[in-house]
């Protein structure tokens, strides 16, 4: 018999259940799994509706190491610490013998990526933006840089509203907390700024230009900055102009234009001064 079989009493074997032992929950399916992590959807029993399970292994096996583990705890502090519509909701967290979780609510509606996989339109990408502009204005007033905002991480309700999802790169911007070391580059290479890209601090404005590319990839499809490589797409952000919106696009060229400044100095100062321009615009 296999090591990762158990026999049963009548004399079968079975495979360990791919999900983890955790009382009062009903264990649906996978979202998604990585060497060090996975997404379960599962019914708790409790609340008498689907919630997500977010799983860090941490036995033997994993490749966890223990800056993850510490982004992990701090993921769930930093969502407690936040309440907002706009922000997920954190239901219950603990830990295994090799694993540790964080239930949160779970969006059947799919994400931004999916909205925008199918086009959108020009008021809809409006709309959108105003929404995740004004949860940014919450995360960065409680101190926060999210320096993970991209579509996947932005979820939709059934009625139209968005939600803000993993928090794992998450930082205070007062330079009290580094889960990063300086020069180590984590976020996704389509949507990460110049700075980030490069190692450099961040603050809030980085997050604004994540926001700036995604409302271009939502108001034409196409993604501003691209490249056949990681390393192509990170050349891209620092040195391609930022692209030209179509003619029937123009009337936001400048919003466009002070979210995905290079130089974070020469950004909207902040989400609030990004919604003030977009307000301005009558749009």
């Amino acid at each position: 018999m296999r090591g990762d079989e158990k026999r049963t009493t009548s004399g079968l074997t079975r495979r360990p259940s791919p999900f983890p032992a955790i009382e009062g929950y009903r264990f649906l399916h996978t979202i998604a799994r990585s060497p060090k992590s996975e997404i379960h959807v599962a019914q708790s029993l409790e609340l008498g509706h689907n919630v997500a399970v977010k799983v860090l292994r941490t036995g033997p096996l994993s490749t966890a190491d223990a800056g993850e583990e510490e982004r992990f705890e701090r993921e769930r502090e930093l969502l407690m610490r936040i309440k907002h519509p706009s922000i997920v909701d954190v239901y219950d967290w603990g830990h295994g013998e090799d694993f540790r979780y964080i239930v949160t609510e779970y969006f059947p509606s799919g994400s931004l990526e999916l909205r925008i996989r199918n086009l959108m339109t020009v008021r809809d990408s409006v709309d959108i933006f105003v929404q995740i502009a004004g949860a940014l204005v919450v995360v960065h007033t409680a101190g926060l840089c999210h320096r993970d905002l991209k579509p996947a991480n932005v979820m939709m309700r059934p009625d139209g509203r968005i939600v803000l999802i993993d928090f794992g790169l998450a930082k205070r911007v007062d330079g009290a907390t580094h889960l990063t070391m300086a020069g180590e580059v984590r976020g996704s290479p389509y949507y990460i700024s110049p700075e980030q890209a490069e190692g450099a601090p961040v603050d809030q404005r980085s997050d604004l230009y994540s926001l700036g590319v995604m409302f271009y990839e939502m108001l034409t499809g196409q993604r501003p900055f691209r490249g056949s490589t990681v390393i192509g797409i990170i050349q891209s952000h620092r040195n391609d102009p930022i692209p030209i919106l179509p003619s029937e696009l123009s009337r936001f060229q400048r919003l466009v234009d002070g979210l995905l400044a290079k130089e974070p100095n020469e950004r909207f100062p902040s989400a609030s001064s990004a919604l003030a321009e977009l307000a301005r615009m009558k749009v």
